[in-house]
């Protein structure tokens, strides 16, 4: 007894009351909060380089796979198509694009001169050109495909767009060959949603498309631009800005359609 009593107080040591153990107690939950955050704060740096990474990699890969479908459209330039089914698949029947030379004569009636004069007169443009005269047909009304097709060997000019235009309607680049343009209705008003020009390889021939809210202007402009309809496309500028008016030459029933 004497011999642990000799121990104690040379150690120095004094046994803790309840007050002292309680303090103990809550200086030692104190230091473990304090480094359960510090690895709360480490395991959350963890979680967001990782999912920093991962957001990272998933980019790149996008980019990857653009630079592949670029450089896949690049080569097919020139080409001809080795399937179009994905074209014509909602579409009623196939049909067989006709050649430069077998086109229709151009409709030249009180309706495009009464256009010509509205544009010029009215809407102030100037440098305007009949781009196209076609057939609307069912692949042009159907919201899956929501375009206008402008075919290459069916244009009337080519030369309605500036050299700085045509060159981003060619590029490769996915997202940027599209140019912003203004679309005058039938109703000769200028619609209110935004179109874009851009040019796709369809049908075996270069085709420069009307495209984005296409589906939502024929829609709305359904009354005359019926399927079978012989339609103009005509562009113009207005204050330097790229125009262009649709207007059915020719119903079905072989009536124009009225101004």
């Amino acid at each position: 007894m004497e011999d642990t009593l000799v121990l104690i107080k040379h150690a120095n040591f004094t046994p803790e009351d309840s007050s002292t153990r309680r303090r103990n107690q809550r200086i030692l939950t104190t230091k473990n909060n304090k480094y359960m955050r510090k690895i709360e704060e480490l395991a959350n740096e963890w979680l967001r380089f990782f999912h920093d990474k991962k957001l990272q990699e998933e980019k790149n890969k996008s980019i990857v796979k653009e630079e592949v479908s670029a450089e896949r459209l690049r080569k097919s330039k020139g080409k001809r198509l080795q399937s179009t089914t994905f074209v014509v698949k909602n579409v009623s029947k196939k049909r067989k694009v006709p050649k430069k030379g077998e086109c229709p004569p151009v409709v030249t009636n009180e309706i495009t001169q009464r256009l010509n004069e509205f544009i010029v007169n009215e809407m102030k443009g100037t440098d305007v050109k009949l781009v196209i005269q076609k057939t609307l047909y069912k692949s042009d009304t159907l919201k899956t495909q929501n375009r206008l097709n402008m075919p290459f060997n069916q244009l009337e000019t080519n030369q309605f767009l500036t050299e700085d235009e045509r060159q981003i309607v060619v590029s490769d680049v996915p997202k940027e060959n599209n140019i912003e343009v203004s679309l005058l209705g039938p109703t000769l008003e200028m619609y209110k949603l935004k179109m874009e020009l851009t040019m796709w390889f369809i049908f075996s021939t270069y085709n420069y498309v009307l495209k984005t809210n296409w589906y939502q202007f024929w829609y709305d402009n359904k009354q005359h631009l019926k399927e079978g309809s012989k339609i103009q496309v005509w562009s113009f500028r207005r204050n330097q800005w790229l125009c262009f008016v649709i207007v059915c030459v020719e119903k079905p029933g072989g009536i124009g359609d009225v101004i």
